[in-house]
């Protein structure tokens, strides 16, 4: 038997083609929102036109997945993995025919949005289907190389469309690369066939929905890791944004943010080669709270050094321990989730984060320019470990008692020690000899 790791992960062929799947899917999905935005662009001269399409083809994801999590409970995750794509291969079709036709820029950009609102089921049912495809011990390392997937993806989708705007393709030609894509992800996904999720009892899509925000609300072993998992991506919002601010303000004439970046980018993938050891076992919560205070403290030594070589170091531990917060509050989530609910669970998961994400991003403008990038960088940070304290201080607690009870048990070992010695003695001696 393959040791806990990534070869143990892949080994699973089910697990391989869905990740595979959903990689292909969100490059595509990258493309047709890029593609878009340049055509409208050309066509209105407006960026206020540019922001609605590409602000629409990202909406969905903070309104539409807890209700994508629903679809995802009541049907084979696979299945909904392939259907999503091929849904989508149909609207960049039907975006093919607009564009090349000359159809109004509002009607584009409704599409668009709809491709969004069609891609909104993918991550809740990769993460669902994980513990279905690969064993506990091996879902840490499942989760790492998902969460790479998706960051390799989100990266690469933009530099997709770059090479293929430097072939010369025109928005039809790009459109069309996207929906061959989403087709290819499609089939890939539908030659994995799970079993769709058990049900006691048929209920309806509102009370599918209210059994998940329950679940959430209502449990702290799924409410605590969700509730760090967005302090971490309110922070990740922010900081993504603040690093432009922080380039923008460094002293010379260089221009550091491309350095600034790649260190963030650098440490998340770094972060990979120790997240499975990290994430073993029962120490899974206690890492989750480590690296998000150590992600908090990390950006608040950033703030106050900003753009320097420190700086350039200090993103690099940034990416790793937001990398790593998020495997574990992912790992933890599915080993506390029953199987028929945890798409649900990673629907509101996806909804809350890229809320959180998109809530970062937005502070950061006007924080910085009340406080200064410095300032505010250092103040969000701060924010971040007011609100992981109380799980901190929970850990800690655990830990306290665990000792306390550790020496309590050394006690009465001892004295069940003494006692069996003294039996052996006279009984005057056990007498006057008894603790």
């Amino acid at each position: 038997m393959n040791r806990p790791g990534f070869r143990s992960a892949l080994a699973s062929t089910a697990f391989r083609r869905l990740c595979l799947a959903h990689g292909l899917a969100t490059v595509g999905q990258l493309v047709v929102t890029l593609a878009v935005g340049v055509h409208v662009l050309a066509e209105t001269r407006s960026g206020v036109w540019v922001s609605v399409t590409v602000a629409s083809a990202f909406a969905p994801y903070a309104l539409c997945s807890a209700l994508a999590g629903v679809l995802a409970d009541r049907r084979s995750r696979s299945a909904v993995l392939a259907g999503a794509a091929w849904v989508r291969t149909a609207l960049a079709l039907v975006l093919v025919a607009g564009t090349a036709a000359g159809w109004p820029v509002a009607v584009l950009a409704g599409v668009t949005a709809l491709v969004a609102v069609a891609a909104t089921p993918s991550f809740p049912s990769l993460a669902a289907a994980t513990p279905q495809c690969v064993p506990d011990r091996d879902l840490p390392p499942a989760n790492a190389l998902v969460t790479c997937v998706e960051n390799v993806t989100w990266i690469g989708g933009p530099g997709v469309f770059g090479l293929l705007v430097l072939a010369g393709a025109g928005t039809e030609v790009t459109v069309l690369v996207a929906a061959v894509l989403f087709a290819v992800a499609g089939t890939v996904a539908a030659s994995v066939r799970l079993r769709r999720p058990a049900r006691d009892r048929a209920t309806g899509w509102w009370a599918d929905l209210v059994a998940g925000v329950a679940a959430v609300a209502r449990r702290p072993e799924v409410r605590r890791p969700m509730g760090l998992a967005v302090v971490d991506n309110l922070l990740y919002g922010y900081l993504v944004v603040a690093i432009v601010l922080l380039a923008d303000a460094a002293p010379g004439d260089d221009d550091p943010l491309g350095l600034l970046n790649a260190a963030l980018t650098v440490g998340a993938l770094a972060s990979m080669l120790v997240v499975n050891r990290c994430t073993r076992g029962d120490r899974t919560s206690a890492v989750l709270v480590v690296t998000l205070v150590g992600f908090c403290l990390t950006l608040a030594a950033l703030g106050a050094v900003g753009a320097t070589a420190l700086g350039v170091a200090l993103l690099v531990v940034a990416g790793g321990t937001t990398m790593v917060a998020e495997v574990a509050a992912v790992t933890l989530l599915q080993r506390s989730t029953d199987t028929g609910t945890l798409a649900r669970v990673f629907g509101i998961y996806d909804q809350l984060n890229v809320g959180a994400i998109a809530l970062g991003s937005l502070a950061a403008g006007p924080l910085s320019a009340v406080a200064g990038p410095h300032a505010g960088l250092v103040a969000v940070a701060g924010l971040g470990i007011v609100l992981t304290l109380p799980a901190l201080l929970g850990q800690l607690g655990p830990a306290r008692a665990g000792a306390g009870a550790t020496r309590r048990r050394g006690r009465l070992a001892s004295g069940s020690v003494r006692r069996s010695l003294t039996t052996r003695q006279d009984v005057p001696d056990t007498a006057e000899g008894t603790p």
